[in-house]
């Protein structure tokens, strides 16, 4: 299929998926609680059951890895793979928060090359094909293209933390980034959305708790903008494989305090545990 027919549909499954987590939200939100204590909300149920339905029916030649449907190794004999969290940020979504999306990405033999994330309470989305550039829609008008990065030095760096991390507080002091430069949020959907909007230009972690739902979209997003997105030792990122979790974390960094981001966790390596 050719990526903007795709890129097209998506954006309708996007759009809808929005909808219908703003009439969660205007209904009243269930919460339930899943094995491992994470939270399941009624919002991503709908989401969930319309996202199977709208792309089994016209995507039928691809796979399909979501957050919240059960797992199905079938999906690895496929050239391609669409990965969708229905709700980045159940939690948010729960408190009452601004911090929530709907994630989709399309994947081609391992790599992301289509990625959306929408904010519904906002009405934003945004969007890009990978070597393409990154757009944003508001409110129905016409995709506005992001504009190029602004140069950067480490010592003007903003840096990207979740809310309720601690743990990377500790990591941010040994790279020697002051708190007064440290801009929180309370999902990676709204992470990658602040590097997109320039509101940070790095964000690390070392956690094993991110899924490739959590990633795959915004990677497409900010690489069009020239954004790096690899592992903490600047790997490449596996998508696509048996059991969807990142190992060795995430570094979004741009591109100007790459090199010196790369040394500077080099040294931090030993005294950071994931």
């Amino acid at each position: 299929m050719d990526p903007e027919l795709r890129l097209s549909y998506m954006k309708y499954v996007a759009r809808t998926a929005g909808g219908l987590i703003n009439e969660a939200l205007g209904r009243g939100l269930k919460v339930n609680y899943k094995n491992d204590g994470s939270i399941v909300t009624s919002a991503d149920l709908r989401v969930r059951d319309f996202v199977r339905e709208a792309f089994t029916r016209e995507f039928s030649e691809c796979g399909l890895l979501t957050e919240e449907s059960e797992d199905s190794l079938e999906r690895l004999t496929k050239k391609g793979v669409i990965i969708v969290d229905e709700v980045d940020g159940s939690n948010e979504l729960r408190k009452g928060g601004s911090d929530f999306s709907f994630q989709c990405a399309y994947v081609e033999n391992g790599i992301p090359t289509i990625g959306l994330i929408c904010e519904p309470h906002k009405n934003r989305m945004y969007f890009a094909l990978k070597g393409g550039k990154a757009y944003l829609v508001e409110r129905e008008t016409q995709p506005i293209e992001l504009p190029s990065l602004e140069r950067v030095a480490w010592e003007n760096v903003l840096v990207g933390h979740h809310r309720n991390g601690r743990d990377h507080r500790r990591l941010y002091r040994l790279l020697g980034i002051p708190e007064n430069r440290i801009v929180t949020s309370g999902s990676m959907g709204t992470r990658m959305v602040q590097a997109a909007t320039r509101d940070i230009h790095l964000y690390v972690s070392f956690t094993r708790r991110l899924k490739e739902w959590d990633i795959a979209a915004g990677q497409v997003l900010l690489e069009s903008l020239g954004f790096s997105v690899t592992d903490v030792y600047g790997k490449q990122l596996e998508y696509n494989k048996r059991n969807p979790i990142t190992q060795n974390g995430i570094l979004v960094v741009h591109p100007d305090i790459k090199r010196v981001t790369l040394k500077k966790l080099s040294s931090c390596y030993d005294q950071v545990l994931f």
